[in-house]
């Protein structure tokens, strides 16, 4: 990045700590263009046993990834022998909604380098500054220039523009091309999303088209795909290294592409999709590296598994597609976790399936209690441990679980009802309904929550939030269930699904508790409300998220700072000043409000008494 780009990622830097939303990024914020709906074709669906897999290994599975807290896990998809064999959703997740992918993006964007150099509109060594020419200053010396497309793919670049400066720079390209380098290209690999996005960069100018629409005819349309959502740039270029939105099951189709060698068997036969070449070098060694603590090694926008020679496509807080060979079988994870690279998601894949005898080259036995078990289990499955409910024993096998919700325990509704129509208004803070990794990944930030009110009603409650000038309508479901609804900020729309609980603390406050799950990113807002003073004159309010966002920043400075953190970055002496308190309030949001006894709580002609919108405007 040149000095001035420097200048700029400093400056959008200090206004997100100062608090100045609106001016974080130096472009102005320009809501996603939704692509038109479409269903995805599923896979031919098999019984786990039909395929050499028991049952009860599924399901044993999936309980560890229910019970391993550190995973968080949305969606599963698991292929064996080109068949699908199991899937499920913690809900509200539904596996139908496609989901952020965040980094997994780059292995598709591979596919697509793969398909461009085998149609001759590009070569493995061509150089940026023959592809870019017009982005180049008089007489240009800059290492980037001699960049090849494969030392982009196997991240060898060693260009510093990365993702921070995407936050601070328009013209993405131009801006890496004006960068310098920290090694020469291609000596050894370091990892920098802004690689991907310049293979996306030339796909686009290349093709004549956009990465999605050259995808379409070539990838989705043939594998059953409904025609992905991809985030663009500021310049209207798919941002390539993330920003990707695919379901479990897409996800599985893609692994299995590869693992068949860059074939597809649809309805009218067996296609030649990838080149087989491409598809295995694209699987292969290409480069030493490593991943978290670990010796690995990349192939074009894939990652080696720590065993046998399967690989992965990966994503930050729990993405994967799993390609294992030995065993004939992709698995596809979604997740909300607080890991950058890997996590215990691999170990437990690993336990499960690759141990000798955990499989049968063969089918087995039909397993009708098994199959029925695995059900039910799956039926239960819930993102929110504390809204879980127990599914009901099947009235019959092979039937789906009933759902019993369980019994209303401590407060009742009227305990919550009592506050009603309240209107509790917040001086300036750092409360947004919106996660804070979304507003960031996004460059959609708000100000923080002016007021809220609310209405408890025997089957639903109804939250209204005043935020940066919008009113935000939440419809919210009691004893585990999650009503959809949506956000609505600048003109960007957020699907979302929400429950409530009410409680009471230690010291018989009331409490309530605010679940915010959204279910096209991994994230999740939690927000508790405590009522205290004379009357519940007084209303704290504190959030959480998860992904963490506090850990999320940090791994994103290590990221981007070759493995130095914050504190390694900022003498002692520093950390102490205000601004650094700033931060910490930003990473860790709370808000006092007070009842306004003289407010009216705010109705607009979006926002009837049944059937809120979620996206309206004061």
């Amino acid at each position: 990045m040149d000095i001035f780009g420097q200048f700029r990622a400093a400056d959008s830097l200090f206004r997100l700590v100062i608090g100045d939303m609106h001016r974080v990024t130096s472009y102005p914020f320009r809501p996603m263009e939704r692509v038109a709906p479409g269903e995805s074709q599923p896979m031919p669906m098999c019984l786990p046993e039909e395929e050499g897999v028991p049952s009860t290994l599924i399901e044993e599975f999936l309980r560890r990834l229910d019970e391993d807290s550190s995973l968080c896990p949305h969606g599963v998809c698991i292929l064996r022998h080109g068949h699908r064999i199991a899937e499920a959703a913690w809900y509200p997740y539904s596996g139908s909604l496609p989901q952020m992918q965040f980094s997994l993006s780059k292995s598709v964007v591979g596919m697509a380098a793969g398909m461009a150099i085998e149609e001759g509109l590009l070569s493995l060594d061509e150089k940026m500054r023959d592809i870019f020419p017009d982005k180049l200053p008089p007489f240009y010396m800059g290492k980037p220039g001699e960049v090849t497309v494969r030392q982009l793919l196997t991240m060898s670049s060693g260009v510093r523009f990365n993702e921070m400066g995407s936050v601070s720079e328009k013209d993405w390209t131009r801006a890496w091309l004006l960068s310098d380098c920290e090694f020469t290209p291609g000596s050894r690999f370091a990892y920098n999303s802004m690689n991907t996005y310049m293979l996306s960069s030339i796909l686009c100018r290349r093709t004549g088209q956009s990465l999605t629409q050259y995808l379409t005819p070539r990838l989705y349309r043939p594998l059953g795909i409904r025609v992905a959502q991809w985030e663009t740039c500021p310049m209207g270029i798919e941002k390539g290294g993330w920003g990707l939105y695919l379901t479990p099951g897409d996800m599985a189709k893609l692994g299995l592409l590869y693992l068949r060698g860059g074939q597809w068997e649809g309805p009218s036969g067996v296609m030649q999709i990838l080149p087989r070449e491409w598809a295995k070098a694209a699987t292969s060694h290409q480069i030493a590296c490593r991943m978290g603590t670990r010796d690995a090694w990349y192939g074009y926008q894939l990652w080696g598994l720590a065993w046998g020679s399967g690989c992965q496509f990966n994503g930050v807080f729990g993405q994967y597609v799993v390609l294992l060979p030995e065993q004939d079988m992709v698995v596809a994870v979604t997740s909300g976790n607080d890991e950058l690279f890997e996590d215990r998601t691999l170990q437990h894949i690993r336990e499960c399936f690759c141990g000798d005898g955990a499989l049968s080259d063969h089918p087995l036995p039909s397993s009708a209690s098994g199959i029925r078990s695995l059900r039910q289990y799956t039926q239960g499955l819930h993102v929110i441990p504390e809204l879980r409910r127990e599914p009901a024993p099947a009235e019959k096998p092979g039937f789906f679980a009933r759902l019993r919700r369980p019994a209303a325990e401590g407060p009742t509704l009227p305990d919550a009802a009592r506050y009603n129509g309240r209107v509790y208004e917040f001086p300036k803070n750092n409360a947004c309904l919106l996660p804070l990794v979304i507003s960031g990944v996004h460059g959609n930030f708000s100000d923080g929550l002016d007021a809220l009110w609310f209405q408890f009603e025997k089957t639903h409650a109804l939250f209204w939030f005043r935020e940066d000038g919008e009113v935000h309508t939440l419809k919210a479901g009691y004893d585990g269930e999650m009503l959809a609804g949506e956000l609505c900020l600048h003109g960007e729309r957020y699907p979302c699904r929400t429950g409530v609980q009410v409680l009471h603390d230690e010291d018989g406050r009331i409490v309530l508790k605010l679940f915010l799950v959204f279910p096209e990113t991994p994230c999740t807002r939690y927000m508790k409300f405590v009522f205290h003073g004379e009357d519940g004159e007084w209303l704290l309010l504190r959030l959480n998220e998860r992904p963490s966002v506090a850990r999320a920043a940090g791994m994103f400075t290590s990221l981007v700072t070759g493995g130095r953190t914050a504190e390694e970055l900022v003498p002692p002496g520093l950390q102490k000043l205000p601004l650094f308190d700033r931060m910490r309030d930003l990473l860790r949001p709370k808000a006092s409000g007070k009842w306004n006894r003289q407010a009216v709580p705010e109705r607009t002609p979006q926002q009837p008494e049944e059937e809120p919108s979620g996206c309206d405007e004061s």
